[in-house]
């Protein structure tokens, strides 16, 4: 079944049709002008991706001797120094 929208009913709620498995319709005036496919995601695979990432960053930053803390200053300084060269 496909669901239909409006064109600034979809854009307002964008997050939420991300979200469905329901491919959306999105008219103007009645008429169709685009089709929306979600994409459905393994979200526990991406879920456990985003553990494994965290795991080996902090394992690196023990390695590293450094600090959450410390990386973050450093990445803010980085920030500051790239804004002021452009």
């Amino acid at each position: 079944m496909t669901v239909m929208a409006g064109v600034r009913e979809f854009r307002e709620d964008l997050a939420a049709y991300i979200d469905q498995t329901e491919p959306v319709a999105i008219t103007r005036h009645g008429q169709t002008v685009g089709l929306f496919i979600p994409v459905n995601r393994d979200r526990q695979a991406d879920l456990d991706a985003y553990a494994e990432a965290a795991r080996k960053a902090n394992a690196l930053l023990v390695e590293l001797g450094i600090t959450e803390d410390d990386a973050v200053a450093e990445f803010a300084n980085a920030r500051r120094t790239q804004a002021r060269e452009s």
